[in-house]
């Protein structure tokens, strides 16, 4: 059994391959696989770009600032501050941000990945 408390000065963030736009994102992973073989989760921080993908594990998205979208299917979804998104997976989509944002996510199975393999 276990608690971890994860300290903001301690993220360590890295770009997101694959954005698409003159700004930038970047993402701090804080649950691992070495904390938890279920569930993951982080931080992602946008700014004026988009980044398509095809979500390979459900996730929970918390929008902690700005405005995130999420466009799937033909729709554009625009979540603020407070609000959060399920997305299923298998879920082909692209996140977006048209100023400065962030999100919490957490997503299942962590170890999507080794899954994949």
């Amino acid at each position: 059994m276990n608690v971890s408390l994860f300290k903001e000065a301690d993220y360590q963030y890295e770009p997101l391959e694959g954005t698409i736009g003159v700004g930038y994102a970047e993402i701090t992973r804080f649950v691992r696989d070495e904390i938890s073989s279920t569930l993951g989760g982080g931080i992602v921080k946008m700014k004026t770009c988009k980044f398509p993908w095809t979500v390979r594990y459900d996730e929970v998205i918390y929008v902690i600032e700005g405005e995130v979208i999420i466009h799937f299917d033909g729709k554009k979804l625009v979540g603020q501050k407070g609000d959060s998104f399920f997305i299923e997976k298998g879920s082909p989509i692209v996140y977006e941000s048209l100023s400065e944002s962030s999100f919490f996510f957490s997503l299942y199975p962590a170890n999507w990945r080794k899954k994949e393999v």
